[in-house]
């Protein structure tokens, strides 16, 4: 008996990494970059900066918008998504992105915090401006070079009172 529950132990042991049960073994320069990404991810979009912006995503990237309906795979859904061709002329006026966690394995990461976006839109002369409070969960992927690049990105916004 006392064999069998060594044996179940020991089992239970080596198929734990394979099912995705792992420590958050990220190093300091680990976070210090995924920082970055995220500083750079703030400041590619004040400047109005579509390549700074791609350039922080996998080829393979996800989006996850609100109310969307359906993921927008890879940089052409990015490119659908965010940067139509035929959309009017939108400026993000403010972006802060707060990061309340980072974890991960190393290879993979995750964060989650707050955002609040601000932006103007200009359509037949006529400029609008719009904002929003949310949250936001990223999973980054490590690159062969040592760099993060965002793969999956999804956020929500904050209720409206009534």
């Amino acid at each position: 008996m006392l064999f069998s529950k060594t044996a179940l132990f020991l089992v239970f042991l080596l198929m734990t990494p394979l099912l995705g049960i792992a420590e958050n073994t990220l190093s300091l320069e680990d976070v210090a970059k995924i920082r970055i990404v995220h500083k750079k991810y703030e400041e590619a979009w004040l400047k109005g900066d579509a390549d700074a912006v791609r350039a922080l995503f996998t080829d393979d990237s996800v989006l996850l918008p609100p109310h969307a309906g359906k993921p927008w795979i890879g940089l052409k859904g990015l490119n659908d998504f965010w940067f139509p061709p035929n959309a009017p002329p939108t400026k993000i006026t403010k972006l802060v992105v707060t990061l309340q966690s980072i974890g991960g394995d190393g290879q993979l990461a995750y964060t989650w915090g707050t955002d609040e976006v601000a932006w103007t839109t200009t359509q037949g002369g006529k400029t609008t401006s719009a904002s929003h409070t949310g949250t936001f969960l990223n999973v980054l992927k490590k690159q062969p070079n040592g760099d993060w690049r965002i793969s999956h990105h999804m956020w929500d916004d904050a209720l409206t009172k009534h």
